[in-house]
């Protein structure tokens, strides 16, 4: 009996420690959320500073819950105590200091500008949470995690999105740097942040991907993972606003036959019409036409893509992008090419392929010297040369319409290999070759993007009867890597306006680094009292926009067509 009596007794007191141990769980998650919402709270200060209610909030949220810290323990159980504050301990580590250091000011006093940094690093150096999920709109971790500790593969990148690294990019520090620059303007971005309407379109974590891909023009891969999630046993089969967001993705890329098809569907699956087709890199087009043809210095002077001094596989990404908008026929100046890489070739070659297919004309400057650096980069015989510059030079002689010497080349390649070559396929697109630039035609690389001229109207306010006049600027084409000159030029056609807009209806992609800068520049323009909203946003821009913090600080319309 005394054997069954000691056993129970530590039964007991096993069960006892086991809910002790839960207590502290639950104590510990309620804790991360405290925590969790303090710092966003943080972020945002950095971002637009503080206001008297937000730190009198922040005062009513820096509190942990301390009352349950001071665990009530049943006599004689100093072992077990022991044991929860060793593991509490473990689990709240360097928290406290966080906590410490975050307690917000006096209800209704502003912490000094000067003061941000400080408590800006702080932020940045003690949790685990990735600065760039915040900072950049993505969704954060809703898992509990210990500060001050490493963080699980899965709370470091919950989405595809935030594993990569241009989502916290420079850029999105440098905009939170700016909105701590002139106290002034902070005063006024503050009181426009509750005029501030809401974004139509809200962050979307499964189609992160799809998004990503499209930002970096790989619009293939993005409309073959959309069509999955719509196909008929995809998660999104029902889901209106990503049946939309494909309809934008083919009028983004000019695709007709895949739209109707998709519109059929559409009409049969939701008994309601599809929307209108339109191809927005031929309005673009159609917009900059006027440019295609200039004189300059008593010459021609012909508007499209100029090759760089070496293709590699961006300078080929750079090259699909542009020809979406190129003024037709499409003109490529191979002139300057002195090296090409297997990457870029490989790249080429896929993207050759994707225009035999195409009803389009083109014009090749320079198209013999392409073919003759294809030539010396992979020499008869020279089994080191990647295949990859074969196939290039095989798929270009497909798109110039150059049987015979396909054929010759097609023999070179299998001696060089000892492989099969690939078979003569007639292209559907025109490829025309003329001189070299450095003839009577010289050739000026296309802007990927333009600004339209400001028209400013009056708008009438919800309120008070008052009109306030509205500046409309219009982008036009693709927002890709540093469009510092886009921004400069935008600024300067915005004049002292208070109230912008920027129509987006002619705007097809906006890639990471540009969407970085294109935050930045919205955050300087609250900070200068302005007021700014993108209209007519097509859904991948839009969520682009969301993703990135863009809509966090000005409002985004979605295009309803």
């Amino acid at each position: 009996m005394k054997f069954s009596g000691d056993s129970s007794a530590r039964n007991a007191s096993a069960e006892a420690e086991k809910a002790e141990l839960k207590a502290m769980i639950e104590r510990k998650r309620r804790n991360d959320f405290v925590r969790k919402r303090e710092l966003d709270m943080l972020r945002r200060i950095r971002r637009e500073g503080l206001s008297p209610e937000q730190a009198s909030a922040l005062d009513a949220t820096s509190r942990l819950d301390e009352s349950e810290v001071r665990l009530t323990q049943p006599p004689g159980s100093t072992a077990v105590k022991d044991k929860i504050d060793a593991i509490e301990k473990q689990m709240v580590g360097s928290a406290s200091s966080l906590t410490r250091g975050a307690v917000a000011p006096r209800p209704g006093v502003r912490p000094p500008i000067s003061n941000l940094p400080t408590l800006t690093a702080q932020i940045d150096a003690e949790p685990t949470v990735p600065m760039g999920l915040v900072a950049s709109g993505f969704d954060t971790p809703t898992e509990p995690m210990t500060l001050g500790s490493a963080p699980p593969a899965a709370i470091a990148a919950p989405n595809p999105v935030a594993a990569n690294p241009l989502a916290a990019s420079p850029p999105l520090v440098a905009a939170a740097k700016t909105a701590q620059a002139p106290a002034g303007g902070l005063a006024l971005a503050q009181r426009a942040l509750h005029d501030l309407e809401v974004s139509d379109i809200a962050h979307d974590p499964e189609l992160d991907e799809a998004v990503i891909a499209f930002a970096n023009a790989d619009f293939a891969h993005a409309e073959k993972l959309l069509l999955n999630l719509i196909s008929h046993k995809g998660s999104r089969r029902t889901h209106l606003d990503t049946w939309l967001t494909v309809f934008d993705l083919f009028r983004a890329t000019g695709q007709h036959n895949p739209f109707d098809n998709l519109a059929l569907d559409f009409a049969q699956h939701f008994q309601r019409s599809a929307p209108q087709w339109f191809s927005l890199p031929r309005l673009v087009a159609d917009t900059t036409t006027s440019t295609a043809s200039r004189q300059r210095d008593g010459g021609p002077v012909a508007v499209g893509w100029v090759c760089p001094n070496t293709l590699d596989a961006e300078a080929v990404v750079q090259l699909s992008s542009q020809t979406m908008q190129l003024p037709k026929p499409w003109v490529l100046d191979w002139s300057v090419l002195q090296v090409i890489d297997a990457d870029g070739a490989s790249r080429l070659r896929a993207l050759f392929r994707q225009w035999a297919s195409m009803d389009v004309e083109m014009r090749w400057i320079g198209g013999d010297h392409l073919f003759a650096i294809l030539q010396d980069s992979a020499p008869v015989g020279v089994r080191d040369a990647d295949p990859a510059i074969w196939l290039a030079r095989l798929e270009a002689m497909r798109l110039v319409n150059r049987p015979d010497q396909f054929d010759d080349v097609a023999i070179d390649y299998c001696v060089t290999y000892e492989v099969s070559p690939p078979s003569w396929e007639p292209a559907e697109c025109v490829a025309r070759l003329s001189g070299s630039a450095t003839g009577a035609v010289s050739t000026r690389s296309a802007s990927m993007s333009l600004v339209g001229e400001p028209v400013t109207t009056l708008l009438d306010e919800n309120s008070g009867g008052r009109s306030q006049p509205v500046t409309t600027l219009e982008l036009v084409g693709q927002l890709s890597g540093d469009i510092n000159p886009t921004l400069e030029s935008l600024n300067a056609k915005l004049g002292a306006a208070e109230f912008v807009r920027i129509s987006c209806a002619l705007l097809i992609r906006v890639d990471f680094v540009a969407a970085g800068d294109l935050l930045n520049w919205v955050v300087a323009k609250r900070a200068e009292g302005r007021q700014v909203s993108f209209i007519d946003v097509h859904r991948l821009v839009a969520l682009m926009f969301s993703a990135m913090g863009v809509g966090e600080h000005a409002q985004v319309q979605l295009r309803h067509a």
